[in-house]
């Protein structure tokens, strides 16, 4: 009984420090101050986040302002950091006519890919799938309650420019 007690007390030890060594080594790295992500679908939304986690989200209805967590600020630019977005060929996406755009500035890098909204492609699935989880874009847009007293997002008039 001792030897499975001491064998159990070990094993929780290890992964703790396990998750302590993750921590440090992700928790710890600053975000660089230029960071900016955007998000556009042409004459339906923009999605803005800054370094700071302060997310602006703009449609035709108004503009929607609400902060996310450092913690949900990384995961998003490890999303893009695992496809190695800045070493992507933004021509292999789509065209000029294309209606969505994502971009990432980051670290005096700045890489920008226009492509089909519904594009399958997980090099650009992945970071948008990473947005739609950190930031509940497409639940706010929709008028979620939920969604908007939890990140506790205030509206203001600004608008998407019409054309």
């Amino acid at each position: 009984m001792r030897k499975r007690l001491r064998n159990t007390l070990m094993s929780v030890l290890f992964c703790g420090g396990l998750f302590v060594a993750y921590y440090q080594l992700t928790g710890r790295t600053p975000i660089p101050p230029d960071t900016h992500i955007t998000y556009e679908q042409k004459d339906r939304f923009r999605l803005d986040i800054d370094a700071s986690g302060q997310v602006i989200l703009a449609d035709q209805t108004g503009t929607c302002h609400y902060q996310i967590s450092q913690f949900a600020l990384r995961r998003s630019l490890r999303a893009f950091h695992r496809v190695e977005w800045f070493d992507r060929n933004i021509l292999a996406y789509g065209n000029a006519r294309s209606q969505c755009l994502l971009s990432l500035t980051e670290g005096h890098r700045k890489a920008a890919i226009q492509h089909d909204c519904e594009t399958q492609a997980s090099e650009i699935f992945a970071p948008v799938q990473s947005l739609e989880v950190t930031t509940r874009f497409r639940e706010v847009l929709q008028g979620d309650e939920v969604t908007l007293r939890d990140y506790k997002v205030t509206r203001g008039a600004d608008q998407l420019p019409s054309k």
